[in-house]
This record gives structure tokens, C-alpha cells and sequence, in this order.
């Protein structure tokens, strides 16, 4: 079920109408402090030196994009500064959300999220602003990226 990537449309909205926007850190740590573990979750090499070739299978399983994807590059900088600034939007966070706009303005008290000029809450997600853009990560992109289909 694999598509090529150009045919495949854009996970990232570029020109959204939003304004940019500058985030603080939602940890104490300090980015340099942080050390980033980098593996390969399957080294292909040596399972095919000791007589485990595994690449029929993951072919056959249409996999192997997957797998290429997770043996690629790191950007420790990159996961250094999102741990650090990364946030999860969820029921909770939303709910605050809500109230946060109640107690601004007590007519909006009992109304949708519509009503209160917020998104509708869908899923939850990993929010993130890099360099003054908003990136959300849910379940439904990291599925496209692995190429999977998600209910």
C-alpha cells in the first residue's frame, strides 16, 4: 500500500492565516543537559551475516520504507530543543482551554468550542512551535509517515 512521496499531499499547512508565535519551555532542563540515545532499532547487517534475512518479509510486509526511515538520521539538536518545548494537548488541556476563555469572558459560559472561537478537540496530540510555526504530531500523521493506515 505503499504511494510515492509526490503523490502523497503535505502533512504541514504553510500558509494556515495564523500569526506567528513564540513558546517558552514546559521543562526546567536545560537542552544541553539532555542526551540523546541513538540506535538502530534493526541492524539488517548482522542479522543477515548470522543467516536471519529478514528483507523478503518486510517487503512482502511493505515495510521496508518504515525501516529505512528508523535506521536514517538523527537531529539530537532538533529532539533536544522538542523535549524541552514540546506540549499534550488533550481532553484535560482542552477543558482548561475552555475555562480559560469563561473565566476572560463569562458570556462564553456554556457554549461549544465553536461558539468560543476555539478549534474542535478531535484527538490528542503533541503540540510544538518551531521557530514560530505551530507543528502538531497525532496519531493520524505518524501513521501516514510509517505509511500505515490508522483508525
Amino acid at each position: 500500500m505503499a504511494t510515492s512521496s509526490s503523490s502523497q499531499a503535505t502533512s504541514m499547512q504553510l500558509d494556515s492565516g495564523e500569526m506567528y508565535q513564540i513558546k517558552g519551555r514546559t521543562m526546567k532542563v536545560e537542552e544541553d543537559a539532555l542526551t540523546v540515545q541513538v540506535e538502530n532499532p534493526v541492524d539488517f547487517i548482522s542479522l543477515t551475516h548470522h543467516k536471519c534475512d529478514l528483507t523478503s518479509y518486510l517487503k512482502y510486509q511493505d515495510l521496508n520504507g518504515y525501516f529505512n526511515m528508523m535506521n536514517g538520521p538523527t537531529y539530537e539538536n532538533l529532539v533536544r530543543y522538542f523535549l524541552v518545548r514540546e506540549e499534550i494537548y488533550d481532553k484535560y488541556a482542552a477543558r482548561l482551554e475552555e475555562q480559560e476563555k469563561v473565566l476572560i469572558d463569562l458570556s462564553l459560559e456554556g457554549k461549544t468550542r465553536e461558539e468560543m472561537g476555539l478549534k474542535p478537540f478531535t484527538r490528542t496530540e503533541i503540540r510544538l512551535i518551531i521557530m514560530g510555526i505551530l507543528v502538531t504530531i497525532n496519531e493520524e500523521i505518524i501513521g501516514r509517515a510509517c505509511r500505515r493506515d490508522v483508525e
